[in-house]
This record gives C-alpha cells, sequence and structure tokens, in this order.
C-alpha cells in the first residue's frame, strides 16, 4: 500500500522523509524482551515507554514509518469534542493521553508541533436541543466546554462567516503533526538503544502452551518474551489465533489542502466538515466516514469539502485545494479499541482498532501497555478496552493453550 499524499509528508524535510524509512541495516535483535509489530503512532508510542523503562524493543514495520492511518488523519487531540458519546473509560484514557502529548512536548528532541488552540464547533446538528443544553450534559460529564453566541464566535474565529449565532468552544483541545510525532517518537526509542526497522513484516508465529515463542518475520526469526500486535490492517500474521481477531471494518477519511496562507484560523473549526490551519499556513479541511477499502481520493468529495470551507471561511473563496488524500481507519463495532492481552496467550498484546483516535489515544495505549507488561498486572484504565467485550473472545469461546505453526 503507497504512503498516502498527505499534507504531513510534504511539509516534512528529505532528511526527515529518509528517517521514516530506515531499514534493517544493524539486522533484528534476535532474543528482544518486547517485539512490537507495526510503526505507527501507537507501535512507537508503546516501544517509546517501554525503551524508556530499560526494555530491549524491536519493532518492525512491512512499509515506512507512519504509512497508513498514522499519515492520514487530521492530526487532532480533541477528547472534549467527542463528548461522552464513549463512555467514562474512553474519556479517562483520552484525558490521560492529552496530557501525556504535553508532557512529551515540553522534551529535548520532541518536536512536533504541539499547540494548545482550541475547537470550536458550529456545526448546527451537533447544537440540539441547544448549544447551552449540549454544553450542560457534557460539563456535567466532565468535559471543558462553553456555549458561546455569535459575539463570542466572532472574537474566537474572526474570518469566518456571519451569522453563525451559537456554537461549542472546547479551549484545551489541541493539535500535532502527527508525522513528525511519529518520528520524534522513534528516535527516542533510538536513542535508548532499541531497535527500528522498515521494510521488515511480520509473516507467523509460533505458540507452545499459550505463549508465543517465536515471530517468523520477512527479516529472519525473532524470539521476544513479550509481542505487542499493532498492526492496523496487517494482522495476517496472527491468523493461527483461533477464534480469529475481531473483525475490523474499514472505515475511509478524506482531507483536501491548500498551499500555505497568510493567517486565517486560530484553532480547529467543525462546521460541515472539519477545518483547520497547520502552523505552517495550509488550510486542511474534510474528515468524512465512508464504509471503503479504498485510498483513492474522490474528486467530487474534494470539491465538496472546498465549497464547505469557502462558505464558512469567506477569504477562501478565491483559494484552490490543491491536494487530497485518503486513509483508512480500522474499526471496531463499537468504534472503540481492543488494547488487552490476547486470550488464551500469556505474552502476546493487542493495540488494534483505535478507529478515528489512533492519534489521540496513542501515548495512554503505549504507557499503560508498558505498565502492564512490566508490572504485569493490567491496568483499570484499559478494562474497558477488552477483547472480550467481543462475543467470539467471550466465555467458552476463548482459546485454549495450544501449539500453532504457520
Amino acid at each position: 500500500m503507497p504512503r498516502p499524499d498527505s499534507i504531513w509528508f510534504a511539509t516534512l524535510s528529505s532528511a526527515e522523509l529518509r528517517e521514516l524509512d530506515p531499514g534493517n541495516p544493524a539486522g533484528l535483535q534476535s532474543t528482544p524482551d518486547v517485539l512490537v509489530v507495526g510503526g505507527g503512532i501507537v507501535g512507537l508510542a508503546t516501544a517509546h515507554y517501554l525503551a524508556e523503562r530499560g526494555a530491549a524493543v524491536q519493532l518492525i514495520e512491512a512499509e515506512s514509518l507512519a504509512s497508513g492511518a498514522s499519515g492520514a488523519n487530521a492530526g487532532g487531540v480533541w477528547p472534549n469534542d467527542q463528548g461522552p458519546a464513549h463512555g467514562a473509560g474512553f474519556q479517562q484514557l483520552a484525558f490521560l493521553s492529552r496530557d501525556l502529548w504535553a508532557r512529551l512536548s515540553l522534551r529535548p528532541g520532541f518536536e512536533f508541533d504541539w499547540r494548545v488552540n482550541g475547537f470550536l464547533n458550529v456545526n448546527t446538528a451537533k447544537l440540539v436541543p441547544s448549544a447551552a443544553e449540549c454544553a450542560a450534559r457534557c460539563q456535567d460529564a466532565g468535559y471543558t466546554v462553553r456555549a458561546v453566541d455569535a459575539g463570542q464566535i466572532a472574537l474566537l474565529e474572526p474570518h469566518l462567516k456571519p451569522g453563525l449565532a451559537a456554537g461549542l468552544h472546547y479551549p484545551s483541545e489541541a493539535h500535532v503533526h502527527p508525522v513528525r510525532a511519529a518520528l520524534s517518537l522513534a528516535r527516542a526509542v533510538r536513542e535508548r538503544g532499541s531497535r527500528i526497522a522498515s521494510s521488515v513484516a511480520a509473516k507467523s508465529f509460533v505458540a507452545k502452551e499459550g505463549r508465543v515463542v517465536s515471530v517468523e518475520t520477512t527479516a529472519g526469526r525473532c524470539a521476544p518474551r513479550y509481542v505487542v500486535s499493532a498492526t492496523g490492517w496487517t494482522t495476517d500474521w496472527l491468523r493461527g489465533l483461533s477464534p480469529s481477531l475481531p473483525s475490523l471494518r474499514s472505515v475511509s477519511g478524506q482531507l483536501t489542502s491548500t498551499d500555505p496562507l497568510p493567517p486565517l484560523l486560530r484553532g480547529a473549526v467543525g462546521g460541515d466538515y472539519l477545518v483547520i490551519q497547520l502552523r505552517s499556513g495550509e488550510v486542511v479541511t474534510g474528515g468524512n466516514l465512508l464504509e471503503s477499502e479504498s485510498t483513492a481520493p474522490d474528486p467530487s468529495l474534494s470539491s465538496r469539502f472546498a465549497d464547505a470551507a469557502r462558505d464558512l471561511i469567506p477569504r477562501l473563496n478565491q483559494v484552490e485545494f490543491r491536494r487530497a488524500w485518503c486513509g483508512r481507519r480500522p474499526a471496531t463495532l463499537d468504534g472503540l479499541p481492543i488494547i488487552d492481552r490476547a486470550p488464551g496467550f500469556s505474552n502476546l498484546f493487542l493495540a488494534c482498532g483505535h478507529f478515528r483516535n489512533g492519534v489521540l489515544l496513542a501515548p495512554a495505549t503505549g504507557k499503560l501497555l508498558c505498565d502492564w507488561l512490566l508490572a504485569d498486572s493490567q491496568p483499570v484504565e484499559l478494562q474497558p478496552f477488552a477483547a472480550t467485550r467481543f462475543s467470539q473472545w467471550s466465555g467458552s469461546n476463548l482459546p485454549q493453550s495450544k501449539t500453532v505453526e504457520d
């Protein structure tokens, strides 16, 4: 699968682009403490926290780092805008992750355009029965939001069209450059002496008595103490699991962007579609949800996004949206990720199905998985994300300890 033609890669230097595909010059560690399969932002965050705690980590990525959903998303760290729809478990994990991003942004070498620039939602469909009632409901659930009127909207975002009567403002929402965030995590992993290999795929595994004893890769065999699978769509190497992994829906999302422009927006704005302006000046809009496996941008959809952005921000009327890209979001049936030990295995962990929240939840996913592996005790924050909430992994359907050679 080719890397998405997203604005994130277009804003990288040639040196940064080379870092995304380091290859495997030192060879694989044959017996690492942890093998992380998958070089998206969730896998890299997991590798980072493990390496920081002294574990010898080997991360492998079948293509280049951040080549999947991690390089095609909008870069939003927006836990409050999602409100209470996902439940208290999601809220706790999302707030922890937002705070971890903020802490990472203060560390030397972690340069990923962190901005706490807020989110303004003026989509009338999201303001039912009223902005005030929506805000009160979310505030009661512990979210940070306030209802705003026309005058406040004009102060928050002066370049929006007049006549927007009400909205919801989330002042603590933040934004990152997701590919630079992935690069920052990768550098930190290597600085700790752990290894990252690109263009190396997991092919199969051998398990005995409920433990993965080795993983066969395209670069040879690896015998880790623990395995973390954060592979997005490429889960063929886990086909020996029985029952198989819960089905993931393929939900594509498309975005389009302009060339760099003078400042127009202070924060993210939700209208008919998302509109944000990057620190480098490009305006990005889009963010649809479509059940599809395609990553080919639809020109008619890009045109619809651009028209909606021009209607919302009149100063965009003569501006072309020149770049479009599409990414596939791996989604579970309930829209929440699986962050769990694979039932029936003592040393195989799953981190998949993050849907629209891979960037948002990556640090908390990685840190809590690290805590679990090193303490051999499941963090309570991960209990809502158990694989056993899906029928094929529940009750009597749990796999029994056995040998798998594929």
